[in-house]
């Protein structure tokens, strides 16, 4: 547990997580920081990409599993 404690304050303290939390745009190179953050670090995620339509821009929804209780969910919206 106390090796998981310690990729997951890693994890908190990067860069990449920390534009993950503040900023409602990310670029493409900041969602594959992420995503390789989050492989190296053994840390469970989803990423849901939808595409735009007519009716609704492109959508990238991010969620990162801290454990089976706790879940930190991002939604990103592209717009032309």
């Amino acid at each position: 547990m106390k090796k998981f404690c310690s990729e997951l304050s890693c994890l908190l303290e990067s860069e990449a997580f920390k534009c993950f939390l503040n900023s409602d745009n990310l670029h493409l190179a900041q969602v594959n920081a992420l995503t390789s953050l989050l492989i190296k670090n053994n840390i469970d995620f989803d990423t849901v990409f939808t595409s735009k339509s007519p009716r609704s821009p492109a959508i990238l929804t991010v969620t990162v599993v801290i454990n089976p209780l706790t879940r930190i969910t991002r939604i990103f919206t592209f717009s032309d």
